[in-house]
């Protein structure tokens, strides 16, 4: 499968395939022109690239990630649940921090409500 269909199917762009593609995360093989060709393996793997990285993971995590599964380092699978885990755990002290600056700003905007009203 060439890029724009392979794209397409994933949902993404392009440019975000050679961007993966450019960071290691992805290898498709090349046509005797020179096209990029997507197997299914390589279409899953994007698919998977594209999920972390929407799950707030950075390339660069994803390359160390990938280069441990493609190594076949043992313990392999449980190093990524770990790594997954802990992605999960930053996510939610993100978000415990988020709903304390929401509170204060929320605290801000009532009491200059109320002042604006009584002034």
């Amino acid at each position: 499968m060439r890029i724009q269909e392979a794209a397409r199917h994933l949902g993404v762009s392009a440019r975000a395939l050679r961007h993966y593609e450019a960071a290691g995360l992805v290898v498709p093989r090349r046509t005797s022109n020179g096209y990029r060709s997507y197997a299914a393996s390589e279409l899953e793997r994007a698919a998977w690239v594209r999920d972390l990285i929407a799950s707030g993971f950075s390339t660069r995590e994803l390359r160390n990630l990938l280069s441990a599964l493609d190594g076949g380092r043992r313990g392999a699978r449980v190093s990524c649940s770990a790594v997954m885990q802990n992605k999960l755990d930053q996510i939610d002290r993100a978000i415990a921090a988020l709903r304390i600056r929401r509170r204060a700003l929320s605290q801000r905007l009532t009491g200059s409500d109320r002042n604006s009203r009584n002034g």
